[in-house]
């Protein structure tokens, strides 16, 4: 199997879970049954974030905070479902044009002086992305298999621990099962969709300085001068599907800090305050893993595009033609400019910013156990 029918399979798969969260299968053109389709999977994850909200206001009352570190998780499940099925839906056409553009440079034929390197590079993209995916689906699916399992050996033994009135305890026990399955798999997909988009971005940035540091040989810079203004085309492009990519993320980063401190700073909580509940290491994980892929991803980001700047002023631009040395000094101005992500346009999303979470998360505990 040749690399663009793997990368085309690949992001047909991605294509799929967007147009599977929209409904778009289901052919329904009509204004009002049209919304209704789309909004059925936020309108889901939205009942089961109140549901979960409402009981968390019970136990709180009561003290019980193994309850309530257990609804707090999927008080913060549901929350990031929502949250990332209405981007998924909004931001369809965005995903689309990102993912057609991933394909032109995949299917785009290299000089082959060139092309073997950005086969290589491609190639270890698309396995460092299906192993990512694979990581947090295990991960995530066998947490919660642990949740629903602590959820049926509650009181109300319902697999999200809330009680519906007017439903049978069977009606209640199906509805939350799929809610549990529902909130997992829309998050896996927003997750999904970052993870892979991110990466690739991260992989055109590094084809791009591999390919630039080649003209550090004078020879190699005569012979193939127009592949600098091929990457002049590339670097520009691939600086304004990080700034859209930006965009798109603007609050759902923040989001998942703020989702990902309460999961941390509770479950750690619970580890220390109570007896050892596997399902409470199986949420710190996850926890920790989600915010570590994205605060590792926005630092690779930022390091790769500010990659570029080095290996343009490496090359043996002093013995080009001035107009491709007019090109270098444009994209070095370009490479100045800080590219990664912002989280709500307050916090940048970096390793450096995965430490702090941990500390903050980390400090609150201790309060609460102090407290408690």
């Amino acid at each position: 199997m040749t690399l663009v029918s793997d990368y085309s399979r690949y992001y047909q798969f991605l294509k799929f879970i967007i147009n599977f969260v929209r409904m778009d299968y289901i052919a329904i053109d009509r204004f009002f049954l049209h919304y209704i389709r789309l909004s059925f999977f936020p309108c889901l994850a939205a009942f089961h974030f109140v549901a979960t909200t409402h009981l968390l206001f019970n136990v709180m009352a009561e003290g019980d905070m193994v309850t309530f570190s257990f609804g707090t998780i999927w008080f913060s499940g549901s929350l990031q479902a929502f949250i990332k099925t209405i981007t998924l839906i909004y931001y369809k056409e965005q995903f689309l044009v990102f993912f057609v553009a991933i394909e032109d440079i995949v299917k785009t034929q290299f000089d082959n002086a060139v092309d073997g390197i950005v086969k290589n590079i491609l190639k270890e993209n698309l396995t460092l992305t299906k192993i990512c995916h694979i990581s947090i689906t295990v991960i995530f699916n066998a947490t919660v298999c642990l949740l629903v399992y602590h959820g049926m050996c509650s009181p109300n033994e319902q697999p999200l621990g809330y009680y519906l009135p007017f439903f049978s305890w069977w009606g209640n026990f199906s509805f939350q099962l799929y809610g549990a399955w529902l909130i997992l798999y829309t998050v896996l997909a927003g997750d999904f969709i970052f993870i892979a988009l991110a990466l690739f971005f991260r992989g055109e940035l590094i084809v791009i300085s591999e390919i630039i540091l080649c003209f550090d040989d004078s020879n190699f810079a005569r012979k193939n001068i127009h592949l600098l203004r091929m990457i002049y085309k590339m670097h520009l492009k691939v600086l304004q599907k990080l700034e859209a990519f930006q965009n798109v993320y603007y609050f759902l980063t923040f989001l998942q800090f703020i989702s990902s401190f309460f999961l941390i700073c509770l479950t750690t909580f619970m580890i220390r305050f109570n007896d050892i509940q596997a399902w409470a290491y199986a949420v710190l994980l996850c926890g920790l893993m989600q915010t570590f892929f994205l605060c590792l991803i926005g630092d690779i980001l930022f390091e790769k595009a500010s990659l570029i700047s080095t290996s343009l002023y490496l090359t043996k631009w002093y013995e080009m033609k001035l107009e491709d040395q007019q090109r270098i000094l444009i994209m070095i101005a370009m490479a100045q400019k800080p590219y990664g992500i912002k989280a709500a346009g307050l916090v940048d999303v970096s390793f450096y910013t995965f430490i702090e979470i941990i500390k903050l998360s980390v400090s609150y505990c201790a309060i609460l156990f102090t407290v408690a």
